[in-house]
């Protein structure tokens, strides 16, 4: 197991155990920001992604999990990966979602698997921008935030541009010495 930098533990009245397992991710210049999104997508990208098929469908260890889409900063960002589970299943989840984590720099994301996230990610970036006015208002914030009013198109562009190499070089920076939060249902 990888060397974890904090890890917590939260006892709440809850029906179900939630994990959390967080790294510091690229903000929006750094070039590696549009091969982490497509990791995330790869990973926790609906029901193809790797946490799905692993923990939920082939170990029934989680009733949701996933990856959170990048946030759109310019300074340091968040890749966070989400399970819930069975207050019975905490401990096998959470050695599983860890476990995933890691096993993608040892056993990098496929051809296939990078073009289902590509999709994935072109699909969501999509939908965010189905009206005119989500468009104004995304070309008036990347603008605000410095990162140019045309930066969703060269983001469309950089998403496509992904390799396998890329992701693996993601990986390889960004999935070390997670903080893993617990949220575990307290005894009744």
């Amino acid at each position: 197991s990888a060397a974890t930098g904090q890890r917590r533990v939260i006892e709440r009245p809850a029906q179900q155990a939630q994990i959390m397992v967080g790294y510091l991710g690229p903000g929006l210049q750094d070039p590696l920001y549009p091969a982490a999104r497509v990791l995330g997508a790869a990973l926790g990208g609906g029901m193809a992604g790797r946490l799905f098929v692993e923990l939920r469908d082939r170990r029934g260890l989680a009733y949701s999990t996933g990856v959170l889409p990048l946030p759109f900063r310019v300074g340091p960002t968040f890749f966070v990966a989400y399970l819930g589970t069975a207050p019975e299943s905490l401990a096998a989840a959470e050695a599983g979602v860890v476990q995933e984590l890691e096993r993608v720099r040892s056993s990098p994301i496929t051809a296939d698997e990078l073009a289902r996230a590509k999709a994935y990610v072109l699909g969501q970036l999509s939908m965010e921008r189905r009206t005119n006015g989500r468009q104004a208002r995304d070309l008036a914030f990347f603008e605000i935030v410095g990162a140019g009013w045309d930066f969703p198109e060269r983001y469309a562009r950089a998403i496509e541009a992904v390799t396998v190499a890329d992701l693996a070089k993601a990986a390889e920076r960004l999935l070390t010495r997670p903080t893993i939060i617990v949220l575990q249902p307290s005894p009744r």
